[in-house]
């Protein structure tokens, strides 16, 4: 008994420190993603308040993009908490959960390279872009979009319930992640493919987007403050793909 009661008394330190580590994450985890969602919601209000924020197509893919993130960056942190509070539930619900956050994910790089083109058609085809970007094709670009992330979610749904018997039901034994739902070696090949054609795909096309609008700058007849502008919007697109990647190769 006096053996057991030293043991306690040397490990209640360490374990008071792992808590109070645990509680510092989640503080230092909170605090900017506040600032980040409360920063992000100003600017969607924003583009949401004035006509033409609402009729020029520019604005309309900069508030699907930023609508798609901040609702990734709220769920992604809603995630982390119920993890580092060691919340279990049932299998349905964490998949429930896992949906809009894995959709939301997908959704970003492909906007990007909507974006991208936008930019390229603005100043490669100055003369036909009002014909060619229009608001009807844009929400149709959009549509595109979210119907490709859509599609990938539904496809992971039917395959987990066609090959893992595990019952819904079922409360889980760890953490609800993506990894811990989706644990049979198929998923994993499934989302390398997809991943690498989503990346590879999204990052010729910024990659294209830059070179035409660099190639057009050059030219005597294209506006150069226009053509500088669009070059530097590209390039930050490219930087935000290689986060994204980086972000996606790190479960």
């Amino acid at each position: 008994m006096q053996n057991q009661f030293q043991l306690q008394q040397n490990s209640s330190p360490s374990e008071g420190n792992g808590e109070y580590l645990e509680g510092y994450r989640a503080v230092f985890s909170i605090i900017p993603c506040v600032i980040f969602l409360y920063i992000n919601c100003v600017m969607l209000y924003t583009l949401r308040s004035k006509p033409v924020f609402r009729e020029t197509s520019r604005y309309l893919l900069l508030y699907n993009l930023l609508l798609a993130e901040t609702l990734q960056m709220a769920l992604a942190q809603m995630m982390s908490l119920l993890n580092v509070g060691m919340v279990f539930m049932t299998r349905l619900m964490c998949l429930l959960v896992l949906i809009p956050t894995i959709i939301t994910t997908i959704t970003s790089p492909f906007s990007l390279a909507v974006m991208s083109l936008e930019r390229y058609v603005a100043v490669c085809f100055p003369l036909r872009y009002a014909s060619i970007v229009t608001v009807p094709t844009t929400y149709g670009a959009i549509a595109v979009v979210w119907a490709i992330s859509y599609a990938n979610m539904l496809i992971r749904v039917i395959m987990l319930t066609t090959l893992d018997a595990r019952p819904f039901g079922q409360f889980m034994s760890v953490l609800c992640t993506e990894t811990n739902i989706f644990q049979l070696k198929i998923f994993s090949e499934f989302e390398s493919g997809f991943v690498c054609a989503q990346f590879v795909s999204v990052g010729l096309i910024i990659i294209l987007s830059y070179v035409g609008v660099i190639v057009a700058a050059k030219a005597a007849s294209t506006d150069k403050l226009s053509a500088n502008k669009a070059s530097k919007t590209v390039l930050l697109h490219m930087i935000q793909l290689g986060l994204s990647l980086s972000s996606s190769l790190v479960s």
